[in-house]
């Protein structure tokens, strides 16, 4: 079944069905868009601490090469300039180094010739190795700064105290020659950890407001839908109403009898409970339209629709089949039982006169009878017995019950 199918059925059974389904779908959308922006607010506002710690990696980096740009850079005989972090001017350099860092949060910092080689690094044990693989740096000594924040669990400042569970934004820095060529790159390590609290504090505020924006937004939609489905509400059972009632009696039309009469029928081949159907129709109905209208023949078949309903069970089931002509279903009513019903309608039509603009008329019915039964192969059986039962009513000079052969009973007429 499909979505739309889906929808349409819920419409038609129940709209609060769908006034639910849509706030499923609202509180699902809700929290579906509030993890997605919450984790959006959270990669804009650490996209602002690592460019942040970017543009100021840089130009330390910019700093430290133009305070020692003559220990940096060494141009060997027959080469071309490249980063000369070494010999004994090492530890001096280290030295002012770290003076020169102190103020800021950096807590280690790399220096990478152009063959990838560590040549100085605040961590000593690191110096001298090659990091052939790093991607990160590969795109520095291209010329691009590459800055990105990582958590570490374990890490040290510059004093080589311990630190736990820090963020870091690491950024590579490409080293210019004079004349523009990359001869090396600072990896620079600074800690950003003191803006976690305020990244998160940031991604609260901004999603609670979107909590906020969002549920006012689908509340006033869920009052706006909700009125709109107490009125669908109210045009659909007007709407039901109209399609299984006869206009002018106000009882079930033919639709709705035979609908409802299947649904006796299949609980007749279900439980073998007895069916009892009586067809009626009013005698020289014509003649009454003729002679004293139209109007007159309409309060009549409201007349005789009110005390048709009045007479049966609950239960029961009566609608105006068509014309002047009416037909009963008596659930759990066996033929005899049938019999007595129709009877008892036949009397109270004849004997009850009918007032129509002051004038009282008296009306006569014919009456057909038939009760189900095992040979029955669908309802439209059971109405044929008693529509010839009808006729044979009709035939036997009208104002009686009767009824065509019936399984298990002799043909009689009253």
């Amino acid at each position: 079944m499909s979505i739309n199918e889906l929808l349409n059925l819920k419409v038609r059974n129940n709209p609060d069905s769908l006034l639910k389904l849509l706030v499923v779908s609202a509180v699902i959308s809700i929290f579906v868009i509030i993890i997605m922006s919450g984790y959006g607010f959270y990669r804009v506002f650490s996209s602002f601490v690592i460019k942040s710690a970017e543009i100021d990696s840089v130009q330390l980096c910019r700093a430290l090469i133009d305070e020692h740009k003559d220990f940096l850079f060494v141009k060997p005989h027959g080469r071309p300039l490249e980063i000369g972090v070494q010999g004994d001017g090492t530890v001096p350099f280290d030295t002012r180094l770290r003076h020169f860092l102190s103020p800021f949060n950096i807590i280690k910092v790399k220096i990478y010739n152009a063959g990838k080689q560590i040549v100085y690094s605040t961590d000593s044990t690191l110096i001298g190795k090659i990091d052939e693989k790093n991607q990160r740096l590969k795109n520095a000594l291209s010329g691009a700064v590459d800055a990105k924040m990582v958590t570490k669990d374990k890490a040290s400042d510059l004093t080589d105290e311990p630190l736990r569970d820090v963020d870091v934004v690491e950024t590579y820095v490409p080293i210019l020659s004079p004349t523009g060529s990359v001869i090396g790159s600072f990896e620079v390590y600074m800690n950003m950890t003191g803006y976690r609290e305020q990244i998160r504090h940031g991604v609260i505020l901004a999603t609670s407001f979107l909590v906020i924006v969002l549920s006012a937004v689908f509340g006033f939609s869920y009052l706006l839908i909700h009125g709109g489905t107490g009125q669908l509400k109210d045009a659909q059972s007007q709407l039901e109403h109209i399609a299984i009632t006869d206009p002018l009696t106000g009882i079930h039309n033919r639709g709705y009898l035979v609908k409802r009469g299947e649904e006796e029928f299949e609980r007749v081949r279900r439980y073998s409970n007895p069916l009892g159907c009586i067809m009626l129709d009013l005698d020289y109905f014509k003649r009454i339209n003729d002679s004293k209208g139209h109007f007159a023949g309409d309060c009549i078949l409201k007349a005789v629709a009110e005390r048709l309903h009045n007479s049966l069970r609950p239960y029961d089931i009566v609608g105006r089949f068509g014309g002047e002509e009416f037909m009963m279903l008596l659930p759990d009513t066996n033929f005899e039982q049938n019999v007595i019903v129709a009877n008892r309608i036949c009397d109270l039509i004849r004997d009850t006169l009918f007032e129509v603009e002051g004038e009282e008329l008296q009306v006569t019915a014919s009456l057909g009878v038939s009760s189900s039964s095992r040979s029955d192969l669908s309802l439209n059986d059971l109405i044929k017995r008693a529509d010839e039962g009808l006729y044979k009513a009709k035939a036997d000079g009208r104002d009686r019950v009767a009824w065509v052969y019936q399984p298990g009973n002799s043909q009689t007429a009253r």
